[in-house]
């Protein structure tokens, strides 16, 4: 088969994740013949595991650059020890289903479109059986290969578990028995037995008749093949060699024992494949995937091989894998005595050693600081070179402008170079390293997210495709909110709590979070100016909402060609349909422009006052802790009635007056809900502990109800009625900003002047205000030096 023509297609419901994992890479033929075919069937979150020292080669040698790589995709290169990186895995992974890829193709154009590989598909759902079990072994192999501490690869992982629960469950049996009777088992290196003590200890104490071994490559001395024979006692050998060119070792003591046919293959494309046939009067054993007949990949006897390598073993009726694999040809095949063959061709040797020597470590680009992670211990001066799509230089930084903490060194970057940055490489005089990759985290994050059906495409339907706001989306954000804590393997609260962001340990892996009074605590220097951490909604449907509330706020407009593809059609879904939508229990949508009636009828106050009212109660209420996506539906509210407030273009809107039933009364209440009472609603807001600054979706929340306070008292100046309504404004401002604890420079930086200057173009402008400034006023500064000195 084809490998790249299986991967697209999608078995019932869309993959979310997929992972592959090669020792040599081609990012052309990654990101042209690999990536798409990814991208169809449904995976935004996608993980390359690849040696280190080929990923490094390929960026080096004169190749084509990615142009995806660390912002479409991340890389992670396991430690090789005294190896390679040789497994050759793509596992896709979806809620309720996966499918594994076990074969011997690298990542390159020859392995996925040229040489004549091997491979096998195994495919799962969420069932008891066999081939979960399969799925899940090589789930948890992969997963093994990445360190908990936190990573783009760490992240990846993660969440794809949260979305997968079914993928955490026991090992089994090393051997699965199959209905048709047969077996099947996942072979692996690093593991607690070598590959070939495991195959050996497979075929048990049958005899062995026949050996037949296709390998690309061998040891020098055939010691991988001297300990199978001696081991297996096969009656005979059988190799299939390349008379045209191979790399077999004919001077070898051990050559002349095996059988040699001609491997005459009806095609010239190089055989890369790895095969591993011990025939007996019952079975044929099969062994097949990355591993070369090499004591490297195989081990000795009792010893694990040096190299990191993926195999699957079949145990099949007699005769089975000689039909399937068509191998007559060879068993049947005439012998070629040793002398027939032409020497040897070799090609020549990789220079792994020199490669690693001028790797400069690894860099990530997170919340606008550059993370680099050296090497080795000897990258202490210099300069760090960053490097733009085409590998030109965009800026050199003097390494002691890093500053260090353990392992890791950090900068500040200029957030005009975000963009462009790409690349980078550690000099110091003579010496260049070869260039690496920058992982752009925040990219990875926004572009996770998982395809949707049923009442949840229709819940996001509104949010990417209407440019209207009213109370029935409440309804629909409710639905994605509850999607969203189900997607997690964790308890609904934490999971809402823990952030993407910043630097981790294994403890935040495991979820572990504060509560947002200390996490405030905790930070050092009260906020940078201007800073704000990663979008904490990052890879959840509610990020949707996030959009749709920022282009209504004048911030980024939606980027529907990234959200267009975020969901399938759900007229075919019907069985996914909440029970909520159907019960009458929410407003109807109103009928599309062009069919609104002649007259409109007002704004229903009293129909607003009865869902602001459930939610500021059920905020003072309730007692479990919440999470970011509570920020977002705080926020969602109090946008909302800022978006239906009486103005020239809504002018049956909310009444803006101080009445009972207007709008600013409706904001007070929410605001009440949520941060005042005995125990207000955001001391139980729990948050991960390792954000390097105030996530970017709070601070949106935030400075917009700072903003409303500024509308309100505008909007109510000069009316006598509301003189005693607005001698609370102040005093609930100052309360506010207590307990937000926000820093003077995060409520007057670069972050809060650009909400505000949105604020002021979209809905200040509905409104009829007029606000020159963009700074926060006065009292508002004031009332966060008072905090933070006080």
């Amino acid at each position: 088969m084809r490998l790249p023509d299986r991967l697209g297609r999608r078995p019932g419901r869309a993959f979310h994740s997929a992972v592959a994992t090669s020792f040599a890479v081609e990012f052309a033929a990654v990101e042209q013949i690999l990536l798409p075919q990814l991208i169809a069937s449904g995976a935004t979150n996608l993980l390359l595991l690849t040696d280190a020292r080929m990923a490094s080669l390929a960026l080096s040698d004169g190749s084509i650059l990615p142009t995806a790589l660390g912002r479409e995709y991340a890389l992670h290169s396991p430690p090789a020890a005294d190896g390679i990186f040789h497994p050759k895995i793509i596992l896709q992974i979806g809620r309720e289903n996966a499918r594994a890829f076990v074969s011997s193709a690298n990542l390159t154009a020859a392995g996925l479109a040229g040489n004549a590989e091997i491979a096998i598909e195994i495919e799962c759902k969420d069932e008891e059986g066999p081939e979960r079990t399969m799925v899940r072994s090589i789930w948890r192999y992969l997963e093994a290969l990445v360190p908990p501490h936190g990573s783009p690869a760490r992240d990846a992982l993660r969440w794809a578990r949260e979305r997968a629960a079914w993928l955490d469950g026991p090992p089994g049996p090393a051997l699965h028995q199959l209905e048709d009777g047969s077996a099947i088992a996942f072979l692996h290196a690093p593991g607690q037995a070598g590959i070939g003590d495991q195959f050996v200890s497979f075929v048990g104490g049958e005899k062995v008749q026949s050996l037949m071994i296709i390998s690309p490559y061998w040891d020098d001395d055939l010691a991988a093949l001297a300990n199978l024979s001696h081991r297996l006692a096969p009656d005979r050998i059988i190799l299939p060699i390349d008379s045209s060119g191979h790399a077999f070792p004919v001077d070898a003591p051990f050559a002349g024992k095996p059988r040699i046919v001609a491997l005459g293959w009806p095609t010239r494309r190089f055989t890369h494949a790895k095969i591993f046939l011990a025939t007996t009067a019952r079975h044929d054993h099969l062994l097949f995937g990355s591993a070369n007949c090499t004591t490297a990949a195989l081990g000795a006897p009792g010893a694990v091989g040096a190299n990191a390598e993926a195999c699957i073993y079949r145990r099949l009726p007699r005769g089975t894998a000689r039909e399937i694999l068509e191998l007559d040809r060879w068993l049947d095949g005439e012998p070629i005595s040793l002398s027939d063959l032409p020497p040897r061709t070799l090609s020549a040797p990789i220079p792994l050693k020199a490669i690693a020597a001028r790797h400069p470590g690894t860099f990530d680009l997170d919340d606008g600081m550059l993370i680099w992670c050296p090497a080795g211990p000897d990258f202490d001066r210099g300069d760090i070179e960053l490097l733009d799509n085409k590998a030109d230089l965009l800026l050199a930084l003097p390494v002691t402008s890093f500053a260090q903490s353990g392992d890791m060194r950090t900068a500040l970057l200029d957030p005009g170079l975000h963009h462009s940055l790409c690349f980078a490489r550690y000099t110091a005089g003579d010496f260049h390293s070869t260039i690496t990759h920058v992982t752009h985290r925040n990219l990875l994050r926004g572009r996770r997210r998982e395809i949707a059906t049923g009442a949840v495409a229709r819940a996001l339907a509104p949010f990417i495709q209407g440019s209207d706001f009213d109370l029935w989306m409440h309804q629909a954000f409710e639905t994605l909110a509850r999607a969203d804590f189900e997607h997690a393997t964790c308890s609904a609260p934490l999971a809402a709590a823990r952030g993407p962001s910043g630097k981790r340990d294994s403890a935040t892996e495991a979820g572990v979070s504060l509560s947002y009074e200390t996490f405030m605590q905790a930070r050092s220097g009260g906020g940078r100016a201007g800073f704000a951490a990663a979008n904490s909604l990052a890879g959840t449907h509610s990020d949707v909402v996030r959009d749709f509330l920022n282009l209504l706020s004048g911030q980024n407009p939606l980027r529907h060609e990234d959200h267009d593809s975020a969901f399938d059609e759900p007229d075919d879904e019907r069985d996914n349909v909440d029970p909520e939508e159907e019960d009458g229990g929410v407003p109807e949508r109103p009928p599309p422009p062009g069919e609104a009636p002649i007259d409109p009828a007002p704004v229903d106050a009293r129909l607003y006052e009865r869902h602001v009212l459930a939610y500021a109660e059920g905020l003072e209420a309730g007692e479990e802790l919440l999470g970011p996506g509570d920020v977002l539906r705080l926020r969602f509210w109090i946008l909302l009635l800022l978006y239906k407030a009486r103005c020239p273009e809504m002018p049956h809107g909310l009444d803006g007056s101080e009445a009972m039933l207007s709008w600013p009364r409706f904001v007070v209440r929410i605001l009440v809900g949520f941060f005042c009472g005995r125990r207000p609603a955001i001391t139980r807001l729990m948050m991960a502990r390792d954000y390097a600054g105030m996530p970017i979706d709070f601070m949106e929340c935030w400075i917009t109800i700072l903003w409303s306070f500024d509308a309100i008292e505008t909007l109510l100046a000069g009316q006598p009625k509301a003189r005693a309504f607005l001698k609370y404004i102040p005093e609930l401002r100052r309360r506010l900003i207590a307990l937000l604890g926000l820093s003077p420079n995060e409520l007057g930086g670069d972050v809060a002047v650009q909400i505000r200057r949105g604020l002021d173009r979209s809905i200040g402008q509905r409104l009829g205000l007029v606000h020159e400034r963009c700074e926060p006023p006065a009292d508002v500064a004031g009332c966060a030096g008072a905090v933070m000195t006080g």
